[in-house]
């Protein structure tokens, strides 16, 4: 009977007042929380996927895939008199600026050589645009479907344009939407929709039609990943939580990697979207496995099927739970209607400094374009190397990915090591220039990548530190509104960003220059930040004692406590040998050997009491 009633009052004490009942049943991380964590994170390989696919859907082409038919030139011209310009070109540079133009005096000289007249040309360097353009590529591209050359080159960067579009209004709509629909119901419903439009995007037949699909598509898959980051965010909490977060990064880096398998086995752009659209079936399937969030449920007064998660979620990790818990959370789920409404307005009260503010919106505009741009201009790299270029770059996000979680774990100053990194990749970027003006052969493009992915692995690791700990610059309540803030305005910058991928026609290392300032400015302004949050539970690193200084110290503070205490002198030798061998202090404290006399009472009261209780257990027996 005491063995049972102990027991019982072990189990009715589990449950503490005033201590969040979701948070206490679930627990941080468990078994259950990570059956959902994965099938949320699969979900985001599709979609890095759609965002990606550009790359494979819309190369560059190469010498010799295309062929310039130019306008009338003094009333004939051959079709052949343009081939042997062509094929003169010794750099994809001179092909890619040249290719929607022929010359005049090439025309001549090939008329004489075919016709066997003296043609004299009044204008010989005159340039003569296309009339026509003949495509002669294997593989059926974006380019070659809708004709995206010379003067409509300009629309493969509208149509990721789109698709920066689609994703900022998908994340106002999940925002609005999770208001009213369950964030389980709404990841699904955008499931669903990315299917639908994905596969309407690589089926019709105008362009027209595409962006405008690929724009629905990418809405769909920014409101399902935005759902299942409201699940993520509600099944766990402390450090759990952090590394959920910022591992969620990852995978978007794993379908970086795997984008490049999948597309091998496609030789159609159509066929690669419907391949990729059509990959969420399986998910679809799965989604069956996927909790909702509880706290959502309570929000809205679901009180039944938020009882019913957390009983599945304590058998499943093995956790107590409360007798009266349906009662506490009919309590909970009153205390959070009650709450009142933060307005956006609100994060503009001068709670924080505007100037932050302003500077973390512009930190993430930047961060954001960073990150899609260096992905869209691997493609100037070479047709070639697109493959291993791409899944190069995915490995160095996945390295940044790490990298900035350390930084948020292991250091105080995360926001200035981040700041740095950024800082020192922008400036190595600019030596790209010194590169030698060579052919663009395999040794030219891997010398180019080591600065992409430098980039590339900088801009990773501050997107994880910004992910993580952009919230903690205002109060709790108003973190929602100040993360889609920031994250809208991202999005809002990525739809101007694509068009710097047309400064190529410049020059080929322009794009990349201007990234690099952007990166490194940003990291200065990184740094600033740094002034005003850290992390304070992080304890400084001081300096390292030598032995000799470790042997000089202790026993100083040794002698000093063994003398200090009347109580301790009291004991046998014994015991002050157990003592001498028990007693710890940090290394701070071994610096500091001028202890003050609160802190050696307090050391002493402990060591007392170590000390009695071995006493009172012999007694006892």
């Amino acid at each position: 009977m005491t063995a049972g009633k102990s027991n019982y009052q072990r189990r009715r004490s589990s449950a503490p007042p005033n201590v969040d009942i979701v948070e206490h049943v679930n627990g941080s991380f468990g078994r259950w929380q990570l059956r959902t964590i994965l099938l949320i994170f699969l979900c985001k390989i599709p979609t890095a996927w759609f965002m990606a696919c550009i790359i494979y859907t819309a190369p560059y082409p190469q010498r010799g895939e295309l062929v310039c038919h130019p306008a009338t030139w003094n009333g004939s011209h051959t079709a052949q008199a343009h081939g042997s310009m062509l094929h003169s070109r010794n750099t994809d540079r001179l092909f890619s600026v040249q290719v929607c133009n022929a010359y005049a005096q090439s025309l001549s000289q090939n008329f004489v050589r075919h016709y066997g007249q003296t043609w004299n040309a009044t204008s010989a360097q005159l340039m003569l645009p296309c009339d026509k353009v003949e495509h002669n590529t294997e593989y059926k591209s974006l380019i070659t479907q809708f004709d995206l050359i010379c003067s409509r080159r300009v629309l493969v960067a509208v149509t990721q344009s789109f698709h920066a579009l689609g994703a900022l209004l998908g994340g106002l709509l999940a925002y609005q939407a999770l208001r009213y629909i369950s964030p389980r119901r709404l990841m699904l419903l955008g499931m669903l929709g990315q299917i639908f439009c994905g596969n309407l995007t690589g089926l019709v037949d105008t362009y027209q039609l595409h962006i405008y699909f690929r724009c629905l598509t990418s809405v769909c898959c920014t409101i399902m990943y935005t759902a299942g980051h409201q699940i993520l965010m509600d099944i766990t909490s402390g450090k759990a939580r952090i590394l959920v977060v910022t591992l969620s990064e990852l995978f978007w880096s794993i379908g970086l990697v795997l984008l490049p398998a999948i597309s091998i086995y496609f030789d159609n752009w159509s066929h690669l979207y419907v391949a990729i659209s059509s990959s969420l079936i399986v998910l679809v399937w799965l989604h069956r496995w996927i909790t909702d969030a509880p706290r959502w449920l309570l929000r809205h007064q679901q009180v039944e099927p938020a009882l019913r998660i957390l009983l599945e979620s304590a058998t499943h990790n093995n956790r107590m739970v409360p007798l009266t818990m349906d009662v506490q959370l009919t309590v909970y789920a009153a205390e959070m209607s009650a709450e009142p409404k933060i307005s956006y307005c609100q994060i503009w009260d001068k709670e924080t400094k505007r100037r932050q503010l302003i500077y973390i919106h512009f930190i993430w505009g930047c961060a954001q374009v960073l990150y899609n741009i260096i992905l869209l201009m691997i493609r100037s790299l070479g047709e070639a190397q697109v493959h291993v270029n791409t899944a190069a770059l995915g490995f160095a996000e996945m390295m940044g990915v790490f990298v900035g979680l350390y930084f948020i774990l292991y250091t105080r100053r995360y926001w200035r090591w981040t700041g740095n990194l950024m800082i020192v990749a922008g400036l190595c970027t600019y030596l790209v220039w010194l590169l030698p003006d060579s052919d663009r052969n395999s040794r030219r493009v891997g010398l180019e990548l080591i600065f992409w992915m430098l980039l590339k692995f900088a801009n990773s690791a501050s997107i994880a530190v910004l992910t993580t700990c952009t919230g903690e610059m205002v109060s709790p309540a108003k973190r929602i509104l100040l993360m889609l803030s920031v994250v809208s305005f991202g999005r809002l910058c990525l739809v101007f960003s694509p068009l710097l991928s047309t400064l190529t026609v410049v020059h080929r290392l322009l794009p990349i220059t201007i990234i690099a300032t952007i990166g490194w400015v940003y990291g200065l302004i990184m740094r600033f930040l740094n002034r005003f949050y850290w992390n304070t539970e992080q304890v400084q690193v001081g300096q390292v004692p030598t032995p000799n200084t470790y042997r000089r110290n202790s026993a100083v503070i040794m002698r000093r406590c063994s003398t200090a205490s009347s109580d301790v002198s009291g004991y046998s030798n014994e015991l002050l040998r157990n003592f001498e061998q028990t007693v710890a202090v940090s290394i701070a404290d071994l610096w500091h050997i001028n202890f003050n006399t609160i802190h050696e009472c307090d050391s002493m009261k402990e060591l007392s009491e170590t000390v009695e209780k071995p006493h009172s257990s012999m007694h006892s027996i």
